[in-house]
């Protein structure tokens, strides 16, 4: 557990041992006093089989103690990367059995390999005495080989014996350096608590060291007043997370003009009753806080005093955030911020989006993300280079910004550089893109009569889609969007070289066109450079390029477009359809599979080695299929039992069957049953279990897969942290 330990009323000069009851009592002080000083320490200690911690009172007379949580570590063996591991406190440096540490001078000693810790570990905490120094001045405390921080962990006067806890991150060679800021010699002592695991933290309420780094000086200010508050940025400042759950910090009071204490919590909660760092009139005093942050990434320090007092805050790191229901979670690359957890990081295991709950739906452009909350808000972050967040900005964002104007918001689709939403009203906003326009207002940011146009090349705020009403739902594909209105009739805008709006031509359009021929359809499903509608009969209409025969017309000729919507040949009985990579799939009611298109590396799942298909063809030994998805290249069918079969292309192991061969048939993948949903990209695939847990295997070159590695797997692993997850959505 971790808590911070008061001594008050002393009658006799001491220090304080804690350690887990029923445990021998070990040769470590937590907390040295001096008669009737009131003087706190923060402690890091196991707990005992019977849950308690015993404290021990080495001195001549009687003292009160009062003892404030602030948290607590999971039992059980720590295995993951950022696991904090108690061990019984012990003593890995005392200069007074060898020479103490001169003015400006420094000492190190070795943490990695040290009895019980392994040679490597991330981060230490330890209890820091300074012992008969020969002139006031503080302590820094930094992983050896690294550069030497501005930031303090303890200060002293002349003669002063004073401890203070330090979390630190280890160098390379296993130690920590401390160096002396005083004009004079002193002695310095270490007793060591615990450490946390090496390897790069990824799981809920690992730890996060950092350098530590100054994030408060009221000095530069002005100080805080009698009962007065002062907040500080730690979500989303100098690489800690928007989201961090909690941080610990180095509190040093300076210049205090009455005796008194700090109180620090989470800013926007009720302020507790409890103390961090107690202090007299006149005195430089530290101690080390381990608290969460508010809401905002912010923490509180309460100054209660008579009189005024500066604060100083040294963070040396943080903890990650769980995951709560209706969380957006997120994994993989962030190099443009598309993690939205306030730094460019990227992320071997889910993590929740930055500062909100509530979502329900998401969407992914090409390196941008969109979440629709309850509300009817849209929120987005990530590239920002065509003003595809919305926020009125070009401006990158590592933690979600919302969407100017908007709400009303029933649903969100989003692809490559644009977003799209669907009022309540049946009206659509469109933002971002706009050089073929995508943004369907009428306007266009290049025409080969004037040229390129910037001011009307991009919407950073969103724009009305004109002349749509009624509209049910909308799809998006490559510079291409549809919408299905109530009435069942489609209507396209964008790029249309292939001729895949539908309405007769090959001619980009910057406002909606109706797609010619098309009533009672049910659903479109998009793709690049193609679409297909289900009609209510269960016959299905495609239209747009042809160079593989993906329109299924059968149409002796492949040609590069075909501008309105034609017949897939011989399909009935249809429920769903979905596309990818130039061939398309249909789920017939019976529960066997159609495919038609390219074949190259066996999508079409007939066993053949055809290159193409003008015609749907059965899809081998399918039946009792309940849903169909497509990544590029491959295809994925769950069946009633739960179980999953797939088949295609398969460079990365995307079929799951533990082979990285070209799959001509359908394979069952390995180990997966109770499965309720299945998407992937072509390249790396997910499968949504019916008890909300995830399974992913493919390619995992950057952390896609969210096992905490980086090594792909051609069979399904499980995506760490995950519970009750309602949808899976993939770039």
């Amino acid at each position: 557990m971790v808590f911070n330990l008061t001594v008050t009323g002393p009658q006799s000069f001491g220090f304080i041992s804690a350690y887990a009851s029923g445990s021998n009592r070990p040769d470590a002080s937590n907390l040295n006093f001096a008669a009737f000083q009131t003087v706190a320490n923060a402690v890091t200690v196991p707990v005992g089989a019977d849950g308690k911690v015993t404290l021990f009172n080495r001195s001549s007379g009687s003292a009160q103690l009062i003892a404030d949580v602030s948290g607590y570590y999971l039992p059980g063996k720590p295995t993951v990367p950022g696991a904090f591991v108690p061990v019984d406190p012990a003593r890995l440096l005392d200069t007074r059995t060898s020479t103490p540490v001169g003015p400006d001078g420094t000492v190190s000693f070795q943490i990695g390999g040290v009895g019980a810790i392994p040679t490597t570990v991330s981060a230490v905490t330890f209890n820091l005495t300074v012992s008969n120094p020969k002139s006031f001045g503080f302590i820094t405390a930094y992983a050896s080989g690294s550069a030497r921080p501005n930031s303090s962990n303890l200060n002293f006067a002349t003669d002063q014996t004073v401890p203070n806890s330090v979390t630190v991150p280890v160098g390379p060679d296993g130690k920590v350096t401390l160096f002396n800021r005083s004009s004079g010699n002193t002695h310095l002592i270490a007793d060591v608590s615990g450490y946390y695991l090496a390897g790069m933290p990824t799981v809920t309420g690992a730890f996060v060291p950092v350098s530590p780094a100054r994030f408060l000086d009221t000095r530069n200010r002005g100080p805080v007043g009698a009962d007065g508050v002062a907040s500080f940025q730690v979500g989303g400042v100098k690489g800690i997370p928007a989201n961090a759950a909690a941080v610990t910090f180095n509190l040093t009071v300076t210049s205090p003009s009455s005796f008194g204490y700090i109180s620090a919590y989470p800013t926007g909660t009720d302020r507790p009753d409890s103390s961090n760092v107690n202090f007299d009139a006149g005195q430089t005093i530290p101690n080390s806080v381990t608290v969460p942050l508010g809401i905002d990434g912010k923490v509180t320090l309460f100054n209660r005093s008579a009189a005024t007092s500066h604060l100083i805050a040294d963070v040396s790191g943080y903890y990650l955030p769980g995951i709560t229901p209706s969380s957006a979670v997120v994994w993989g690359a962030n190099g443009s911020g598309q993690l939205g957890n306030g730094n460019y990081q990227s992320s071997l295991a889910p993590i929740g989006v930055a500062g909100f709950t509530d979502v329900v739906m998401t969407a992914q452009g090409r390196a941008s993300r969109y979440a629709l909350r309850a509300d009817g808000t849209v929120w987005a972050w990530g590239q920002n280079n065509v003003g595809q967040l919305g926020d009125g900005t070009l401006q990158y964002r590592n933690a979600p910004v919302q969407v100017v104007g908007l709400k009303g918001v029933t649903s969100i689709v989003a692809d490559t550089d644009n977003a799209y939403a669907l009022l309540a009203d049946g009206t659509v906003r469109a933002w971002g893109d706009n050089y073929n326009g995508q943004l369907g207002n009428g306007t266009t940011g290049y025409s080969p009569a004037t040229g390129y146009n910037i001011a009307t090349a991009r919407s950073s705020t969103p724009v009305k889609v004109v002349g749509l009403t009624g509209v049910a739902s909308l799809s998006a594909t490559f510079l291409t969007t549809y919408a299905l209105l109530a009435d069942g009739t489609v209507r396209a805008w964008g790029v249309n070289y292939n001729g895949q709006l539908g309405d007769g031509t090959t001619t980009d359009r910057n406002a909606p066109v109706r797609v010619v021929g098309l009533t009672n359809v049910e659903s479109i499903a998009v793709a690049y450079q193609n679409a297909y509608a289900l009609l209510a009969d269960g016959t299905v209409r495609a239209w747009g390029s042809n160079l593989d025969g993906q329109t299924g017309s059968g149409s002796p000729v492949l040609t590069t477009s075909i501008p309105v919507p034609v017949p897939v040949h011989g399909l009935t009985g249809v429920t769903s359809v979905t596309t990818s990579g130039g061939r398309a799939y249909a789920l017939l009611s019976d529960g066997t599979v159609r495919a038609w298109g390219a074949n190259r590396s066996g999508g079409l799942g007939d066993g053949s080695s055809r290159d193409t298909s003008n015609v749907p063809v059965k899809v081998a030994g399918l039946t009792r299929v309940a849903s169909i998805s497509a990544g590029y290249g491959t295809a994925y069918a769950v069946l009633a039992d739960g179980t999953v079969r797939a088949w295609g292309y398969n460079p990365n192991g995307q079929v799951g069957n533990g082979t990285t061969t070209v799959t001509r048939s359908p394979a069952q993948v390995a180990g997966l049953t109770r499965v309720a949903a299945v998407t992937s990209n072509g390249f790396s695939t997910y499968a949504q279990l019916t008890d909300g847990t995830v399974r992913a295997w493919g390619y995992n070159g950057e952390g896609q897969l969210g096992n905490g590695t980086l090594v792909s797997s051609s069979t399904p692993v499980v995506v760490h942290g995950l519970a009750n997850v309602r949808r899976l959505s993939v770039p």
